[in-house]
């Protein structure tokens, strides 16, 4: 006696058996009874390797999702770190520019300074120029002074008396009081 067997899959392992059907250029019916007579006729040794290879690779699995989470967990925090060096990179990059600025300023400073020595310098030569100059005038002047000094001297000694006679000059003007 012969029963028959019904059951409704959902519409996603339809679909599976459809295309399957299809690959292989048989019905749906004919493909179905292929896989209970597949499964019937497996060995028992046959079920346990592959339930043996199906706890292997559920295994394997695992491991790389923990070894997948570990290396996002690990990406996540190069991250940050990387974060954190761009944050100092990019403070330490402000603090040159002021640093490039400071030193830019100290050099026009400088630059202005020299400038402002170099003129003074000038003005200090030609300050010193001018005192030469004034010394000089002035012992010119002393010896100009000495020798009019002298001459006057000269002049104002009383003449001899025959030369008083002759040029009728009176006594008066020598007199010294």
């Amino acid at each position: 006696m012969v029963k028959r067997i019904y059951a409704e899959p959902d519409e996603q392992t339809m679909q599976e058996i459809g295309k399957a059907a299809e690959k292989k250029g048989i019905t749906r019916h004919k493909l179905i009874l292929e896989a209970i007579d597949s499964y019937l006729h497996q060995s028992l040794s046959d079920v346990d390797s592959l339930r043996t290879e199906r706890d292997s690779l559920r295994s394997e699995r695992d491991s790389l999702k923990t070894e997948l989470d570990g290396k996002w967990s690990e990406n996540r925090k190069l991250r940050s770190e990387n974060e954190t060096q761009k944050r100092l990179v990019d403070s330490l990059t402000i603090k040159l520019d002021q640093a490039t600025i400071k030193i830019d300023s100290l050099t026009s400073l400088g630059d202005q300074k020299k400038i402002e020595f170099d003129s003074l310098q000038k003005d200090l030569t030609h300050a010193m120029d001018t005192i030469k100059q004034k010394d000089e005038m002035i012992n010119f002047l002393q010896a100009h002074i000495a020798q009019l000094t002298q001459s006057i001297s000269q002049l104002s000694l009383k003449p001899g008396d025959e030369e008083i006679k002759k040029k009728g000059w009176s006594w008066r003007f020598w007199r010294r009081d």
